[in-house]
């Protein structure tokens, strides 16, 4: 494929490669990204830092070695929409092509880590690409709105449009008061306040069989998604848990 393109995206010419032979051989060690890519192993990491970051790429730990992997090639699409906002249905295309070249057989990856603000934005993208009936969401105090504002109030519209019900705990701190008095107005969700609660980073967002756990540190948030039928289980028993203890909020 044409490298040219990647620049159009962000991508300069060995991130693209790396990139490329994530798509092809996911997961992989860095060593073997290197051999793959023609990338000296001693640059690789940086790329791969690099990929992290602007959210093209995931890890997760096995045995103690770490295992990188493309996020799906969709991520072109959501970096070209908020960078360029035009050349939609040509950029379609080259995600068409990059989309055979994943190997989805060998993505048996159970754990993901999304770093950074690019990063957290593929992890909350994926949920709406789930398109669940339902999601789920408790621990939040607010402090999204102040690291990711434009982003989250689009997100939650996209989430409305697509008919997603949202049933969401609030921590009930100032932050979280602040955000749900003064902030826009979260269409189809239902939210309720903790009796008592503390500030907290973290979130939780429970959909489908996924549990994705979010760190809103304003320097590096990070996100984890998990899949597995068993945890999202319990994740959402929990939350009932929580749901019936909590008070139902109503905007003065």
């Amino acid at each position: 494929m044409d490298l040219d393109f990647f620049e159009k995206i962000g991508l300069k010419e060995k991130e693209a490669r790396v990139y490329i032979a994530l798509l092809k051989y996911s997961p992989s060690l860095a060593n073997q990204v290197a051999k793959k890519s023609g990338i000296l192993r001693s640059s690789v990491y940086d790329y791969l830092d690099v990929l992290l970051e602007k959210g093209f790429a995931t890890y997760t730990i096995k045995s103690g070695k770490k295992f990188f992997q493309a996020t799906s090639p969709e991520k072109i699409i959501e970096n070209f929409e908020e960078q360029k906002g035009r050349q939609l249905e040509a950029l379609q295309q080259s995600v068409l092509e990059l989309s055979k070249l994943r190997n989805l057989q060998e993505m048996k990856t159970k754990v993901e880590v999304f770093e950074g603000k690019e990063g957290l934005k593929s992890g909350m993208n994926l949920v709406l690409r789930e398109k669940p009936q339902e999601l789920l969401a408790f621990g939040s105090s607010g402090v999204s709105y102040k690291i990711l504002p434009i982003f989250i109030e689009k997100w939650h519209k996209e989430r409305a449009r697509l008919g997603i019900k949202l049933k969401i705990i609030y921590n009930n701190v100032p932050s979280a008061l602040e955000r749900l008095e003064k902030g826009p107005k979260m269409q189809f969700a239902y939210v309720k306040l903790q009796p008592e609660s503390s500030p907290s980073l973290a979130g939780t967002l429970i959909f489908n069989d996924k549990v994705l756990l979010t760190l809103w540190e304003p320097e590096n948030p990070v996100a984890i998604l998990i899949e597995s039928a068993t945890i999202s289980k319990s994740y959402k028993e929990n939350f009932e848990v929580l749901w019936k203890n909590s008070k139902l909020f109503a905007k003065s």
